[in-house]
């Protein structure tokens, strides 16, 4: 059978008539029920006849469950037809869906082969695109909507409207970087004359940072730096003027008597004066020219007197 020739127009023929049901004795059954509610309801109990209450009671138990069981006979009876019914009705649904289930399968595997291939088409334009904004592939976020297939021609193609949309977005990244380049410049410069380190402040930049306010923090941190620089300073000077003091102070207490230098306070020997004795060698040195250049320069820088002697 070709599927051309299958008819969604399916008729099912159920003859269905409304039950009704009749309390044939309704009148004396709603009397009945009223008599006992009244005589009950009238009843006063106390603590001397509690099992004439226990009586009375068990007599309304009987009478509400003969109502109660009446009940669910003629519903069960009356919703007999109607299960047998709904169990026909639901076998036929189950096969219509088995067969339907399969069908979603097919039409699913189709369609998602089908996306894959929309897929490459799309991936293959935003290549194209790409280098002509100078961004790469992976700097676009790509839409999972622009490979439905509304924004495909019929013949595949991605059509106008969304090479448009996706134009647009490569230009505004390019626009972009262009910004962030030219922020992170401003900013190196800032960095490089107010001796700063620029790489954490041009992430600063990358991160979204405005440059107005990467500058304006650079700004503060440079005054920060300037004021701990000037604090150094001023603690250095402080401890030099210190030292100084001290050891002029030290000094002053201190008298050299021959060979051995005397704190006037105490009167005890700081330091004896040691007298370096004065040698005199007659040398012949041989060697390069920068090693003997360096050694004329140490000497000198030591003290130590020489000449050249003329044969």
């Amino acid at each position: 059978m070709e599927i051309s020739e299958l008819s969604t127009e399916l008729e099912v023929g159920v003859r269905y008539t409304p039950s009704e049901i009749i309390i044939e004795n309704e009148d004396y059954l709603a009397k009945s029920v009223d008599n006992l509610v009244s005589l009950y309801s009238s009843f006063v109990f106390t603590d001397d006849n509690i099992p004439e209450a226990k009586a009375a009671k068990t007599s309304l138990n009987k009478v509400r469950k003969i109502l109660d069981d009446q009940r669910k006979e003629v519903k069960k009876n009356y919703n007999e037809p109607l299960k047998s019914f709904e169990s026909s009705i639901k076998s036929y649904v189950e096969k219509i869906d088995s067969v339907k289930n399969n069908i979603d399968a097919g039409i699913k595997d189709f369609e998602e082969r089908e996306r894959e291939k929309r897929q490459l088409v799309l991936d293959q334009v935003i290549a194209d695109m790409a280098p002509n904004y100078e961004i790469l592939v992976e700097e676009l976020e790509v839409d999972p909507s622009w490979a439905n297939k509304t924004n495909f021609t019929k013949k595949g193609e991605v059509n106008s409207k969304t090479v448009k949309i996706i134009a647009d977005k490569m230009g505004f990244i390019a626009l972009e970087k262009r910004r962030i380049e030219g922020d992170k410049k401003t900013v190196q410069t800032f960095a490089d004359l107010n001796g700063l380190e620029p790489y954490a402040w041009e992430n600063l930049i990358v991160q979204g940072h405005s440059v107005n306010d990467v500058l304006e923090r650079m700004k503060q941190a440079s005054e920060q730096k300037k004021r701990d620089e000037e604090e150094r300073a001023r603690q250095s000077a402080a401890e030099k003027e210190y030292q100084e003091a001290m050891a002029k102070l030290e000094q002053e207490q201190q008298q050299t008597i021959g060979d051995k230098i005397i704190d006037q306070e105490t009167g005890e020997v700081v330091e004896e004066i040691i007298e370096d004795e004065i040698l005199k060698f007659t040398l012949e040195i041989s060697g390069p020219k920068s090693k003997l250049y360096k050694l004329n320069q140490y000497m000198t820088e030591q003290g130590i007197e020489f000449k050249k002697i003329f044969d």
